[in-house]
């Protein structure tokens, strides 16, 4: 049986004044106001202030799109696409609130789930000053490990969570950062080659694609996930659109291989192959 009744023992100070407020001590009462939790929003709250400050104050002289842009690089999505950053940070928000609505039914501690969180918060931060500086081999490192650590998040909660709240917003975050990473790989490769060679670029964004493709399928495979799938085609929409403007025939294969993926992914075929025979 749970323990509806627990309350976070060696809160820090700011615990420790939220339970001083009408509404903390409400939470503190339900089981909600934890160490765990607080420090979660926290630090949530202070990675939204950290991107807020370094893209809107041009930390080192950039905004995220004029690295991203500064060489043309093949498999980049087109602006556009990097909207979803705002319904990534929304959905977190949602994320967080059934997180902390499960507080009660959870041990008085940090758990892996929680420490995951905190540590995708960090590096992303540290990814985006780093980017801003045009670090981007070494931003290329933190955003792997960043993948690494969401990787990780994801599988659990996939296991943990009650709803879709508790999962979906993870997916999206972490198939945005595995496009997001391949990106920065293409930047970085793109950089050290001087513009590489037409014709191998051409070819690697139609193997980045068919991998990023084929990953997507798996995904909505093994793990029942739309969401995973989803962003991965509105990304690749955008490299398609993008790459339009250095290659219409390189355009047009991103374009076949996402409608194509798109079908094998979603489009039940064997149930329509069974519907035809019948």
């Amino acid at each position: 049986m749970p323990n509806h009744a627990y309350h976070a023992t060696a809160a820090p100070g700011v615990v420790q004044r939220a339970r001083s407020t009408k509404t903390g001590r409400k939470l503190e009462r339900g089981g909600y106001l934890t160490v765990e939790t607080v420090t979660m929003w926290i630090v949530y709250a202070l990675t939204l202030v950290g991107n807020a400050v370094i893209e809107g104050g041009q930390v080192g002289g950039n905004t995220s799109a004029t690295v991203a842009y500064g060489v043309y690089t093949w498999f980049t999505p087109a602006g556009y696409v990097f909207s979803i950053w705002s319904l990534i940070y929304v959905a977190l928000i949602g994320w967080l609130v059934a997180y902390t609505r499960e507080a009660p039914l959870r041990a008085k501690r940090f758990t892996p789930v929680s420490v995951l969180f905190i540590g995708s918060c960090v590096l992303n931060v540290l990814w985006l000053a780093l980017w801003h500086f045009e670090l981007v081999g070494i931003s290329f490192i933190v955003i792997l490990a960043e993948w690494a650590v969401l990787a990780a998040l994801y599988l659990n909660v996939r296991r943990s969570a009650k709803s879709g709240w508790g999962w979906v917003p993870i997916s999206i975050y972490t198939a945005w950062v595995t496009v997001a990473a391949l990106a920065n790989m293409a930047i970085l490769v793109t950089r050290a080659l001087d513009g590489g060679i037409a014709f191998f670029n051409g070819l690697s964004v139609v193997a980045l694609t068919a991998g990023v493709l084929a990953l997507g399928y798996v995904m909505r495979k093994m793990y029942d996930d739309v969401a995973f799938p989803l962003v991965f085609l509105w990304a690749l929409i955008g490299v398609g659109i993008h790459v339009a403007e250095a290659s219409w025939l390189v355009s047009s294969l991103v374009f076949i291989l996402v409608i194509a993926g798109a079908v094998l992914t979603f489009v039940p075929l064997g149930k329509l192959r069974s519907a035809v025979r019948g």
